[in-house]
């Protein structure tokens, strides 16, 4: 059987020991030489030069690299003989001196307790035996004791070998269980997947788990020894010294978390989470322990997210919350070159929507893109912030100029474009704001800029309009259409349809989202975008959404005392964001469910990431409550609104909804898949279920399938309907 080979720690024991016994064997040598020179008769005193060179032997065997001897077996049992030898040498002083007898003992007993440090038990009993016998023969011959008391005597130097055979078995067992421990946690780090390095004060390895070859590709066995900077880019050892003399600067024990990126051998860049901890002037260690954990897949996600949060995914522009970054830093700036923000809005955009479909419109939003693309300049920022609405950031351009750039911008979209086999002709409203020197905020000359494309609207569209102070009439027309959205409140002309949410394997109906619509007396049946941001802004849209939501309880309530089949289905509620901050959001959920008479886990509240991560922990304490009184909460519209995934495992969220534009062009673009696949693996991973909202086609719905999400919604399974549709579709579940 291989044996293992003697660890460090063992190392140093033994050389430790064996310099403590060659001390001993100096000093009882030496006493011996000064037994010599004052008892003994002047033939006999030649012996003091023979005694005091073993002096100086076992003297200079203090200084020998023990560490590096012991680690051979085949030493370790020569040494034995040192032990053993030492005893004749003994035995033929006692009888040469007056007073052997009674230096043979103290001198015994010192080889025996140096022996049981490194010896096993039976080695140490063996050797107390020998010793033994030669006070068996001492006593009687030179210190002429009888027979009684040279039996005691023995009997009691037993008693001391016995006592040093326990404490050799009682110290050999703890190194046993020392070396098991040492094994155990060495294996752990072994099988972890973490990276765990002991660095010295001077950046040196003194130990790295195996695992930093599947991390780096470096052979752990190579890097002990070596300096840190090995692992470190050139261009990174500032970072590295500056984390060292961070963690040497903490209290012993603390710990420093920070994120950094290795390269591997292959040349490639790896994201690592790094937690260092103090432990220099521990004496144990004498290290700073670090633990590396690859977090690449993590980054790359995050920067997928960030990307899409800041990238509109049709037109490939910025979008509106880069777009309102951008803008703030312009304005911030405070330079003498005016800013300038163009706001352009696609007219009677809903009529193509209407009439040609979705998929006619996004290529229309995509021609408009590129020509307005050719139109400004390549420092200008062009973004689209949403729906048919895009704007323009210039920076150092004269307002006359600007001016000139906007009529470049209406004929542009004036050229017809060919939609679904006949030529569309389109037009643009165009508003346009300056601010010099910082004058003004980032929002309010976003603000004006909206008002004056209002006001290009209100003059027939198809034309532009500079900002004047007096578009803040318009206040008025927002004060009317509060009156107006109170009005349908007090006389019920809102309505409440459900959008089928199905099982992506059967297409079993399992949920229903509750969508708000305004019965407008004159207008007609409205869609949200034609109400929500106006309610929202003036705060209506708290008691809106409260309405919404006992109603979509009730109903629930009334599916399920009507069929049998609506016993599973939930219902969803959207939040909005004034609602979301609202105070009494929680009471409101709760005296919703009880009136309805109905189980809080039927409930689903949706919020948007932007919510989130507004205030993210107000809105963790809001989550919380909400979890409390037992309804199911779903993160919606998730990768439009940038929020970490360190985040994202804190909160108590049952369902994330993949939102539209991942799903648009999932059955053919890979980066879609990729994205879509990643988000599936991450609600996996945290126990979440996920839904894909916007599903129109077969293949869409195939490809989602696929990749393991487990609900859809969308026209494929079904538009917003009356209550009484959904009760249609539970019977054909049932049948």
């Amino acid at each position: 059987m291989r044996r293992t080979p003697m660890d460090d720690h063992t190392a140093d024991y033994w050389a430790r020991q064996i310099r403590i016994g060659a001390v001993i064997a100096a000093v009882v040598t030496a006493i011996g030489a000064m037994r010599i020179a004052m008892s003994w008769s002047g033939a006999s005193r030649w012996w003091l030069i023979p005694v005091l060179l073993a002096v100086a032997a076992q003297a200079v065997l203090i200084r020998l690299p023990w560490n590096r001897l012991v680690r051979r077996d085949g030493f370790r049992r020569q040494l034995l003989l040192w032990w053993f030898a030492e005893l004749p040498v003994l035995l033929l002083f006692g009888f040469a001196d007056p007073g052997g007898a009674f230096l043979y003992l103290p001198a015994a007993v010192l080889l025996l307790m140096s022996a049981a440090a490194l010896w096993a038990p039976r080695t140490v009993v063996l050797f107390g035996a020998a010793s033994g016998l030669g006070y068996l023969v001492l006593l009687p011959v030179k210190a002429h004791t009888g027979v009684a008391l040279t039996f005691v005597v023995v009997a009691m130097y037993g008693c001391v070998t016995a006592l040093t055979a326990i404490n050799s078995q009682s110290r050999r067992r703890l190194d046993g269980r020392r070396r098991l421990a040492e094994q155990r946690a060495e294996t752990l780090l072994e099988a972890s997947a973490d990276t765990v390095l002991a660095v010295g004060r001077d950046s040196t390895v003194k130990y790295v788990s195996a695992s930093i070859e599947q991390l780096l590709g470096l052979r752990a066995d190579d890097l002990r020894g070596s300096q840190l900077t090995r692992v470190m880019h050139a261009d990174r050892l500032g970072e590295l010294n500056d984390f060292m003399n961070r963690m040497l600067a903490l209290p012993i024990g603390q710990s420093l978390r920070v994120e950094s990126r290795l390269h591997n051998t292959a040349g490639e860049w790896v994201y690592v989470d790094v937690m260092g901890t103090n432990w220099i002037n521990s004496p144990e260690l004498q290290a700073i322990v670090v633990s590396l954990r690859d977090i690449s897949a993590r980054r790359e996600l995050e920067m997928q997210l960030h990307r899409q949060a800041f990238t509109d995914s049709l037109t490939g522009m910025p979008n509106r919350a880069k777009f309102r970054q951008t803008l703030e830093e312009a304005v911030e700036s405070g330079g003498p070159e005016p800013v300038t923000v163009l706001l352009l809005d696609l007219d009677d955009f809903k009529l193509v929507n209407d009439n040609l479909g979705h998929s006619a419109g996004d290529e229309l939003l995509s021609t408009i893109a590129e020509r307005l693309r050719s139109v400004v300049r390549p420092a200008d920022m062009l973004a689209r912030l949403g729906g048919d609405e895009f704007a323009i950031l210039l920076r150092d351009l004269d307002p006359t100029d600007a001016s000139g750039l906007a009529e470049r911008l209406l004929a542009i979209a004036r050229e017809p474009i060919r939609l679904a086999s006949r030529d569309i002709s389109c037009s643009l409203s165009i508003g346009l704001a300056v601010s010099t020197g910082g004058e003004i905020g980032a929002e309010q000359l976003l603000g004006n800029a909206d008002l004056a494309m209002y006001a290009a609207k209100r003059a027939g569209r198809n034309g532009y309009a500079i900002f004047d102070p007096t578009m803040t009439l318009s206040v008025l027309e927002e004060a009317q259409q509060r009156a107006d959205i109170e009005h349908a409140l007090e006389h019920d002309e809102f309505r409440v349809l459900y959008q089928p949410v199905v099982d992506m394997t059967t297409q079993q109906l399992i949920a229903v989202e509750a969508l708000v619509r305004w019965q407008h007396p004159r207008d007609g049946l409205l869609g949200p975008y034609h109400f929500i941001a106006s309610a929202e802004a003036n705060g209506l849209i708290v008691p809106l959404g409260r309405w919404v939501l006992r109603q979509a309880c009730a109903q629930l309530a009334r599916w399920r005392a009507e069929s049998p089949a609506a016993a599973g289905l939930h219902v969803n509620v959207n939040l909005s964001a004034r609602q979301f901050q609202y105070a009494g959001l929680v009471e409101d959920v709760a005296e919703a469910l009880a009136d309805a008479g109905l189980d809080a886990a039927s409930l689903t509240l949706e919020i948007t990431e932007s919510m989130l991560m507004a205030d993210i922990e107000t809105a963790k304490e809001t989550l919380y409550a909400l979890r409390g009184l037992g309804v199911r909460l779903a993160i919606d519209d998730f990768g439009t609104g940038y929020s970490s995934l360190s985040y994202l495992k804190q909160l108590p969220v049952d369902v994330i909804k993949i939102d539209k534009t991942f799903v648009d062009e999932v059955h053919i673009d890979e980066d879609d898949v990729a994205l879509v696949d990643a988000v599936a693996g991450l609600g996996q991973a945290l126990k979440m279920k996920t839904v894909a909202e916007g599903i129109e086609t077969d293949a869409q719905w195939d490809t989602l399938r696929k990749i393991g999400i487990d609900h859809g919604q969308g026209y494929l399974f079904g538009r917003p309907a009356e209550q009484e549709r959904i009760l249609e579709m539970l019977a054909v579940t049932v049948a």
